[in-house]
């Protein structure tokens, strides 16, 4: 959708749904547009060339991120990072482990639990998978000048904050 278009239809809403009509809509519907697409370019990426959806590559990026050195972490952590249930981490980690990504290990302080670990080919398609997605996330912001993408970084951070 274009600029034009985009205005157009906030405008019809402030004509025909005053109730609802807030200049915040200027702001927000722009950029829920701009995130819902660069997410589905995301996730496009993940699905045709890797072939793994969004939750398995965050918890492959979550051990490979983990501050140990060995990618290394306890189901529960995991889950609480990443804010999965235990069910729908369980179902992750098992495609992960059928796909050689991930192996479960001993806890040897909790005989209780098993430890997850991300493989050499876990990591490699996970540092292959976010190259291809910062490639793609840096595409999408070179319309953008040094001085506009430092404001953008400024003024989101202070929202954030």
């Amino acid at each position: 959708m274009d600029k034009k278009e985009l205005e157009l239809r906030i405008e019809r809403v402030k004509e025909k749904k005053p109730e609802i009509y807030n200049d915040v809509l200027t702001i927000v519907v722009p950029f829920y547009m701009f995130h819902n697409d660069l997410r589905e370019g995301i996730t496009k990426i993940q699905e045709t060339k890797y072939n793994i959806t969004n939750s398995e590559i965050d918890v492959m990026r979550c051990l490979y991120l983990s501050k140990n050195d060995d990618n290394t972490l306890s189901p529960t952590k995991i889950y609480n990072k990443l804010m999965f249930t235990s069910g729908a981490i369980t179902k992750v980690l098992k495609k992960l482990e059928d796909r050689g990504y991930v192996v479960r290990l001993e806890n040897k302080f909790d005989k209780r639990s098993k430890l997850v670990k991300l493989t050499e080919e876990g990591a490699k398609v996970c540092k292959a998978c976010f190259s291809d997605m910062l490639a793609y996330e840096e595409k999408r912001f070179s319309k953008l000048t040094e001085e506009e993408k430092k404001i953008y970084t400024e003024l989101t951070q202070k929202l954030l904050h």
